[in-house]
């Protein structure tokens, strides 16, 4: 008997088939099996009936973004954040304007607006939108306005010439209206900046039937390809300017590290997390290179994409 899986949520197709089952791996925060279904319509890979109103329980304290709150502690993050630095440096420098206003959503205590600032100094006002009540303090003590709500409750009176969405889209339920909030955020040639998983990537192949790090499961709920993601922008009044592939180094560790915890062969618990255990680090360094490489010739399991609003 097939499985009756939920509409698409981009699309509202009907006629879905079963991506993938999993199970949360990486912070055991449950035993419950997820099913995670694929619409041939537009390419989208979401949860089945996502644990949206669970917040608190498939979030747990020891969350890899809530410790430290968006320090960067070990080599690869530090390599990492230069990397940022340049291009925001590079997607800054294509913005006009005397004085920039940089809104940054689910960054915590904003350290990412604190190297927006850093790159370019007309960037004179920097707000942040997060549920994490604890990085309100350092965010305000960095100078930036914290907003402690939903993205889909936000709004400004002024809009924005830069909003980054870096690891954000796919953790909400409703895609399709938080890019429409963004898009009328956006300033006549402001840009909207998104990193988010790529589906359509050998490694999602890979690990399809065996926890792929992508998922996050359940956390992440809707996944996209890069043509699926173009087309829902310029469905809600945006253009694509820019896309590229970039490295997806953890979700190929996290994939690993399942396989390996399957066996016996490490231990995660949800103590230390997969995030904590000593393998994460170097293969997350040994991905990083080889995606780095290998983005060149084929998608990656990470792309970058940023819009414009739409003439």
């Amino acid at each position: 008997m097939a499985e009756t899986l939920m509409a698409c949520p981009i699309c509202g197709e009907t006629a879905v088939e079963l991506f993938a089952k999993a199970y949360d791996k990486e912070y055991f925060t449950s035993d419950a099996e997820y099913r995670y279904a694929l619409c041939p319509s537009c390419t989208a890979v979401y949860l089945d009936s996502p644990p949206a109103d669970r917040l608190d329980e498939i979030y747990p304290t020891n969350y890899y973004s809530y410790g430290g709150i968006g320090e960067s502690t070990t080599f690869t993050e530090r390599i990492k954040e230069r990397l940022d630095g340049r291009m925001l440096a590079k997607v800054l420098k294509s913005i006009p304007g005397e004085k920039l206003r940089v809104l940054d959503v689910g960054g915590g205590s904003g350290w990412l607006l604190s190297t927006v600032r850093k790159v370019d100094r007309r960037v004179v006002e920097t707000h942040e939108v997060d549920l994490q009540a604890a990085a309100a303090p350092p965010a305000e003590a960095a100078g930036h306005v914290y907003h402690c709500m939903p993205i889909e409750e936000f709004t400004s009176d002024e809009p924005f010439d830069l909003i980054l969405m870096m690891s954000i889209i796919e953790h909400v339920p409703d895609p399709r209206k938080v890019m429409a909030g963004m898009a009328g955020l956006l300033s006549e040639n402001g840009v909207l900046l998104m990193k988010t998983p790529n589906t359509a990537t050998v490694d999602a192949r890979i690990f399809r039937h065996r926890n792929w790090g992508g998922l996050h499961c359940p956390r992440h709920f809707v996944l996209f390809t890069e043509p699926g993601l173009d087309r829902l922008g310029s469905q809600v009044g945006l253009a694509k300017s820019v896309s590229y592939y970039t490295q997806g180094a953890p979700q190929w560790a996290i994939s690993v590290m399942a396989w390996l915890s399957d066996r016996g062969w490490i231990k995660v618990t949800p103590q230390k997390p997969a995030y904590m255990n000593w393998v994460y680090e170097p293969l997350t360094a040994f991905f990083a290179g080889v995606d780095f490489l290998r983005a060149r010739f084929a998608p990656t399991a990470q792309m970058m994409i940023s819009f414009k609003r739409a003439r």
